[in-house]
């Protein structure tokens, strides 16, 4: 249990060492395909209509990746309040046996 722990609570922090990495590549995949939008709007054509879909994938697979990161996050922590923690009642029992 304790091992198990320790890995929920690695894999917490390399989760959330790496949030701030997909939320900056989110923010400027939104910005990319934003602007092309913006420019196509306005009548300037400088990308082609693969390379829009490209740039509107790449900013769905950047907001889903922040997403799957967020929710395992939310997965980790209550798998954590989950386990039973090492307290009194813990160490009285295994004194005893």
């Amino acid at each position: 249990m304790l091992e198990e722990r320790s890995e929920l609570a690695q894999r917490r922090a390399q989760l959330t060492d790496l949030l701030p990495e997909l939320s900056k590549n989110q923010a400027n995949t939104y910005r990319r395909n934003s602007d092309a939008l913006a420019r196509g709007r306005a009548g300037v054509k400088q990308q082609s209509a693969h390379e829009m879909t490209r740039l509107g994938d790449a900013e769905v697979a950047a907001t889903k990746a922040v997403r799957d990161a967020q929710r395992e996050l939310r997965d980790i922590d209550v798998a954590i309040g989950r386990l039973p923690r090492r307290g009194l009642a813990a160490r009285i029992f295994t004194r005893s046996t």
